[in-house]
């Protein structure tokens, strides 16, 4: 697994890099940042990172106070965020510390860890939580079938209202549902699934205009899922 680490690059968070790196690479994942490419606008390089990222973890600390008693945060961070979580990436979580001016947030689905100065070790023990959950998921790819169903979709597939979710059902509770992409590779059509227990069962909806099609539950282990 990958996983982006946004951060402010200033001697009051070094801590991140001498702390949250190592807990990482302890989960056997690869850190990503662009601690080298920092900027006000992202870089192609850091927009690259982010992109073939698994997972990506966001500290939005303090940075400059307001008249308000708030404060700012690092403009790249959000930025880098933001970009995730346009991405429709699945693994997300954002180390929020006290005192940042709430008015900055962004919407999106992602976990929120609070972080105090204070009370640092409290936040570790909250990220090593949110590192393990993401490594007892998995990134599933499903090849859509059968041919009917390719060779209906595929010509539909620029059509912006081309809607593609997936449900989940782990232990009898079902969740969802989740936006999905269908994406043409040789061979036929996908969809990625990410954040997916191992021991779930999915379930894909696809639909456009007035035609719709959807599978049973299979097991998130098939290669394939067929839409009737």
């Amino acid at each position: 697994m990958k996983i982006f680490i946004a951060f402010g690059y200033n001697p009051r968070d070094a801590w991140i890099q001498q702390m949250v790196f190592p807990l990482v690479k302890a989960f056997g994942s690869d850190v990503l940042s662009g601690e080298e490419m920092q900027g006000e606008r992202l870089s192609d390089g850091v927009l690259e990172r982010i992109a073939e990222s698994d997972a990506l973890i966001a500290f939005t600390t303090r940075r400059d106070p307001l008249e308000n008693g708030n404060w700012t945060t690092h403009k790249w961070v959000q930025q880098e965020l933001a970009t995730a979580i346009g991405a429709q990436k699945k693994l997300l979580a954002e180390v929020r510390e006290n005192g940042v001016d709430p008015q900055v947030g962004l919407d999106g689905d992602r976990q929120r860890i609070a972080y105090d100065e204070a009370k640092r070790d409290e936040c570790l023990v909250e990220i090593v939580k949110t590192i393990g959950r993401w490594h007892q998921t998995v990134l599933v790819d499903l090849q859509l079938l059968p041919q009917k169903f390719i060779d209906d979709v595929r010509p539909l597939l620029r059509n912006p209202r081309l809607k593609c979710e997936y449900m989940l059902m782990e232990k009898g509770r079902e969740s969802g549902p989740h936006k999905a992409t269908i994406q043409p590779i040789k061979g036929g059509l996908f969809l990625t699934a990410a954040n997916v227990p191992r021991e779930a069962m999915i379930r894909v909806f696809v639909e456009v205009d007035e035609k719709n099609w959807s599978s049973d539950y299979e097991s998130v282990s098939s290669i394939g899922i067929k839409l009737y």
